[in-house]
């Protein structure tokens, strides 16, 4: 059935379709490995099959979703190696950011990166996996934004899907003690305006914190398997 309406209107429904589609991989509403029909999902989401494909080839672009054209299309497995590189990338994507950033950073600009340090704070005290990752993801964006660098905020956002879902699904995982304490440190290191301080607190968390968090999720899943056989 043909789209309705014209560009403006087809890609609203497109975009529609893909967040309702990331939203239900990211909580495992779609589990790992589930098949994804489009006349199904369309059906589901009261469209028409075309936005449903774009949404799906998207998905498929950021990691969430493996197609093989006229055999399958499914959930794609969490794959820890994909969000270890995703993780890597992050780091490197927001410490260059701050080499340009601190040198020249305006009173205005500290305030702005101080409030998104405390929104992180409030979701490391409540134990928001998703509320902390969306700051975190807020706090390295308001760096590429202060340095004027699109470019930096565009790879950021297409780097989020994967490493939320990795978060959703590996609560058990984190130590919020350490999280907690990074989130001071880069709050003090901006306050002070330390360039090197600031990416030496990033450097420890993407080389150290996030890497140790995986590395637990990975054992926990091993033994959740020991224990299934």
């Amino acid at each position: 059935m043909a789209l309705s309406g014209g560009p403006l209107e087809r890609r609203s429904m497109s975009d529609e379709a893909y967040n309702r589609l990331q939203d239900a991989i990211i909580s495992g509403e779609l589990r790992p490995g589930e098949r994804l029909r489009d006349y199904e999902l369309a059906e589901r989401l009261g469209t028409s099959k075309t936005p449903i494909r774009h949404a799906l080839d998207r998905l498929a672009d950021h990691g969430l979703v493996e197609m093989q054209r006229n055999r399958y299309t499914r959930v794609a497995p969490i794959d820890l190696d994909q969000v270890r590189n995703a993780v890597d990338l992050f780091g490197d994507i927001w410490i260059g950011s701050v080499r340009h950033v601190m040198p020249l950073i305006q009173d205005d600009d500290i305030a702005y990166l101080t409030e998104l340090a405390d929104e992180m704070s409030a979701a490391v005290k409540a134990r928001d996996v998703a509320g902390f990752g969306i700051a975190l993801r807020a706090a390295a964006t308001g760096f590429a934004r202060i340095e004027g660098n699109a470019s930096r905020a565009v790879i950021i956002e297409r780097l989020g899907p994967q490493i939320r879902r990795f978060s959703q699904h590996s609560r058990d995982a984190f130590d919020w003690e350490v999280v907690g304490a990074f989130v001071v440190s880069l709050r003090e290191a901006i306050l002070e305006r330390d360039a090197v301080k600031t990416r030496a607190v990033l450097v420890t968390f993407f080389d150290e914190v996030l890497p140790a968090i995986i590395d637990r999720a990975q054992e926990q899943e091993l033994i959740r398997s020991d224990i299934q056989d």
